[in-house]
């Protein structure tokens, strides 16, 4: 018996076909490459539904600060992290008599997002008004009081464009890109 098991192990003497290695570790390689990029979409995907979140929690608390309201303003700018007493409807930061975080502590407040920035213009009455939202990922969202559709801007810093055909107040990119620079964007 003993001579047996013997002779059935000389005869398992053969290495490890390297075919089969090199592909087991091309296949590893390959797996560990796309699931680093499968990362970092899922986390940039993430970025940008928070900076859409804002626009729906920042749209919450207009409607809700319209609901209370007793003046013919419906509706104030906001400007996230501003430290301005005097924000104006188009965020400039002066001529106006609004606090810039006032509708963040509102009745029906809401925290920004921590790195997104977040601002909402408003018309010269206080009637309507738009919200944008700069994801980390440097992407610009966009939604207003006329529609709950979450729109993107395309372009860079002072020239982005898409606004113009979004049905809102702000009618031409020009007049929003002088606003998304005094706010910052």
């Amino acid at each position: 018996m003993k001579k047996f098991f013997s002779r059935f192990r000389r005869g398992e003497r053969g290495a490890t076909d390297p075919i089969l290695v090199i592909a087991a570790i091309a296949v590893s390689l390959v797996l560990l490459v796309g699931g680093s990029f499968a990362v970092a979409g899922m986390i940039n995907n993430g970025k940008d539904l928070n900076a859409k979140g804002d626009l729906d929690k920042a749209a919450t608390a207009e409607s809700a600060y319209a609901a209370d309201s007793t003046t013919s303003v419906n509706y104030i700018p906001y400007l996230a992290g501003s430290t301005s007493t005097t924000l104006n409807y188009n965020l400039a930061s002066t001529g106006g008599t609004t606090n810039a975080v006032a509708l963040q502590s509102a009745d029906v407040g809401f925290t920004p997002t921590a790195g997104d920035k977040l601002a909402v213009t408003t018309d010269a009455g206080g009637t309507q008004y738009v919200i944008f939202s700069k994801s980390q990922t440097g992407k610009v969202f966009f939604r207003s009081s006329a529609s709950s559709t979450i729109g993107t801007l395309t372009g860079s810093s002072g020239s982005y464009a898409g606004i113009s055909t979004a049905g809102t107040f702000i009618t031409t990119d020009s007049a929003m890109n002088t606003i998304l620079t005094a706010a910052g964007f």
